[in-house]
């Protein structure tokens, strides 16, 4: 059945592929019927046709590339930055891979081919291989007239890189300081000793580099300092975003997911979380056996037992507090394992001040709204105070030691830190019962 639409929603359709960002087109495209999107791409310029391809999941992209002629996948893929270009490739099926290889011309196939033999996750994954880099005797004129000819991304032009006669990098310079420059000679706005990455080291060590040094664009090189490829900022920001969500996922008890939520099917989902539900429900019974071991306090003072969730949910929520500053300190190399002594003491007098003004209030909230013995009153704020001043400890520490022990800290967070305090925090509450109830 043909497709009726009518002229005025075809203008519309053109002005919104002309007028609107590549994001808000690609989200836009996923949600037309099959008939208008291939209608709508022909609206599209080549640039904006790669520029498309490049923000589209997976699946689409293959779609994509069926309904494009053969004569214009070797335009658009050129369009693509090197790093756009491997990023894409590497969602793809290898025998698409294989064909799209074929559209590339032999000296940029290499390129690419290098690129993708970089180990996941690694910074050489990360890079893109378009960038400008002159001799340090290059004169202006022909700096200015090698960015005219360049066909890299605009973001991959704002810095310019300073080698030597074997392409070991010896500085950079920036474009706003060339065109204002005055003379030929460059030795007066170039920028020596550049802070540099090497290409086997990890995203995270190239995202905490940008962080740190405010860094717009980070030069990368092979072991011998020779330029291979250069990160910018906007490289960065997924690999800052899969990080902050993997360290999330880790803090709540999931391993993490490559794909959204609605792709993910119900049974990898079941599979992600069921480890440590599991773990954590056999654990519990760590704390169900300290209950069964004291079943005589309880028996002889009832009362306590209707402040133990109290105290587990305070012991449990202060040591996660404790454990998420730390991890977020540690992401930003703030922190090591060497500092381990003063965050005890310092989560120590932190939990004390805490645990005191909760332990005043708990008094004060029985004193006003129960008519509860005033030694349960006592047991029950003291072991407030210190199962806060446990759980800021075990908190803070945890999560050094799964640094020292090269373990991702954010797995020692949230579940795990909830799940020992639990337990600490019964084996206090009972012990401080004995001594000062005398049960």
């Amino acid at each position: 059945m043909p497709l009726s639409i009518s002229k005025a929603e075809m203008e519309e359709m053109q002005a919104f592929v002309k007028h609107s960002h590549r994001v808000d087109l690609s989200a836009y495209m996923l949600e037309l019927e099959p008939e208008k999107r291939a209608l709508m791409l022909r609206f599209f310029s080549k640039e904006q046709l790669a520029e498309l391809f490049a923000e589209l999941p997976a699946e689409d992209k293959i779609n994509l590339i069926e309904s494009l002629a053969q004569v214009d996948l070797p335009d658009i893929l050129a369009e693509l930055d090197s790093d756009e270009l491997v990023d894409s490739l590497q969602e793809l099926p290898s025998n698409l891979v294989t064909k799209l290889l074929l559209h590339i011309p032999e000296n940029r196939r290499q390129v690419i081919n290098r690129l993708l033999n970089y180990p996941e996750g690694s910074v050489g994954s990360l890079m893109s291989a378009d960038y400008i880099a002159v001799r340090k005797r290059a004169k202006v004129s022909e700096v200015l007239e090698k960015l005219k000819t360049s066909t890299a991304g605009h973001e991959h032009l704002n810095t310019i890189f300073v080698i030597d006669d074997e392409r070991r990098l010896n500085g950079y310079l920036y474009l706003a300081d060339l065109l204002r420059l005055d003379t030929e000679d460059l030795s007066s706005i170039i920028h020596w000793r550049p802070l540099t990455i090497t290409t086997g080291a990890d995203q995270e060590e190239a995202a905490k580099l940008f962080h740190k040094y405010s860094l717009l664009v980070l030069p990368v090189c092979d072991s011998e300092q020779r330029l291979v490829g250069i990160i910018t900022a906007d490289d960065i920001f997924e690999v800052i975003s899969e990080e902050i969500y993997e360290d999330y996922a880790l803090m709540q008890g999931m391993a993490p997911s490559e794909s959204s939520y609605l792709e993910t099917s119900v049974i990898t989902l079941a599979k992600k979380r069921i480890v440590w539900l599991l773990f954590l429900m056999l654990s519990a019974t760590v704390t169900g056996g300290i209950i069964d071991h004291y079943e005589a306090v309880l028996s002889t003072a009832v009362a306590l037992t209707a402040f133990i969730p109290m105290l587990m949910d305070s012991g449990g929520n202060s040591g996660s507090q404790s454990s998420t500053l730390i991890i977020q300190s540690l992401a930003l190399d703030e922190l090591d394992f060497s500092d381990s002594v003063h965050v005890v003491w310092k989560e120590f007098r932190v939990g004390f001040l805490v645990g005191t003004v909760l332990a005043l209030v708990n008094i004060l909230r029985m004193l006003l709204f129960t008519d509860t013995d005033f030694l349960v009153m006592l047991t029950v704020s003291v072991t407030l105070l210190l199962t806060i001043i446990l759980a800021k400890l075990v908190g803070g520490f945890l999560p050094l030691l799964a640094k020292k022990l090269k373990q991702d800290p954010a797995v020692m967070a949230g579940p795990l830190v909830t799940t020992i305090v639990d337990a600490c925090a019964l084996l206090i509450y009972f012990k401080v019962a004995q001594i000062l109830i005398g049960l």
